[in-house]
């Protein structure tokens, strides 16, 4: 049984190179995503003992469609194992006239007061994943992995130069399984969906459902779906962030 075992899942396994369909004989796949989304949400930020005023990103704020394109790549370890990393950059900002006079931290903006809102930083993605089926129409795994936000967030009230800049750098592990189905050696379908839940405090929901043609075993087009849900509470402070749509790329796997 032991003998049997290590033949399935240890690395180099013939038989799992031999189930494969070709796209997926490679040692290292990488993969470049175009995503605009527009964000939704709300935040909220208090000062001592007044709770802030619960702002919505898009009505209060006007923060519109922005950038979050990202770079992914896979690294074959053996058998059923690679390691996945990748890399967003995230940029989006809004620029308005308040419609009520509120309180975000320190700053206090009144009724026509002009607010400037910028969000721009980096998501780091690393993952393992066990692909504990593999067939000659595909395969499915689960992961476990780390989501690693390092954003600048500032809002700026132009009338009065008040501004709140800050700086988050957050670790967040996540679990999630993901798939390809190969429709014939032109076509794939694939499903991936990561994430944790903190309960009351927040959680961290990302997943994507894509199509690819394949032009040769080595590179594929994409387009898909991709959504990520982001919503972290710690007293008086809330965030909670989602971004939604289509996405377009190129992939190659070497």
């Amino acid at each position: 049984m032991v003998t049997l075992l290590l033949g399935l899942l240890g690395p180099g396994s013939a038989a799992a190179q031999a189930l494969r369909p070709p796209a997926e004989d490679y040692t290292l796949r990488l993969e470049y995503l175009w995503w605009s989304p527009s964000p939704s949400g709300q935040i909220q930020k208090g000062l001592g003992e007044f709770g802030g005023t619960l702002l919505d990103i898009q009505e209060d704020l006007a923060v519109e469609k922005g950038k979050a394109n990202t770079f992914r790549g896979a690294f074959r370890l053996g058998g059923a194992w690679k390691l996945r990393g990748g890399w967003a950059d995230l940029d989006f900002s809004g620029d308005t006239f308040a419609d009520r006079p509120f309180l975000y931290g320190t700053l206090v903006a009144r009724s026509g007061d002009q607010v400037v809102t910028t969000l721009k930083g980096n998501l780091v993605s690393a993952d393992l994943e066990w692909d504990f089926v593999q067939q000659d129409w595909g395969f499915f795994g689960a992961l476990v992995g780390v989501r690693f936000f390092d954003v600048d967030t500032l809002m700026l009230n132009v009338a009065t130069a008040s501004r709140v800049a800050e700086t988050f750098r957050i670790p967040v592990p996540v679990l999630g399984l993901a798939g390809r189905f190969y429709l014939g050696e032109r076509i794939s379908l694939e499903g991936e969906a990561t994430g944790i839940t903190a309960g009351s405090r927040g959680h961290l929901w990302d997943w994507i459902v894509a199509l690819r043609i394949h032009a040769t075993p080595n590179v594929a087009g994409t387009t898909g779906y991709r959504s990520q849900s982001l919503e972290g509470q710690d007293d008086r402070d809330f965030f909670g962030l989602k971004m939604s749509t289509w996405t377009f790329g190129l992939e190659i796997s070497l």
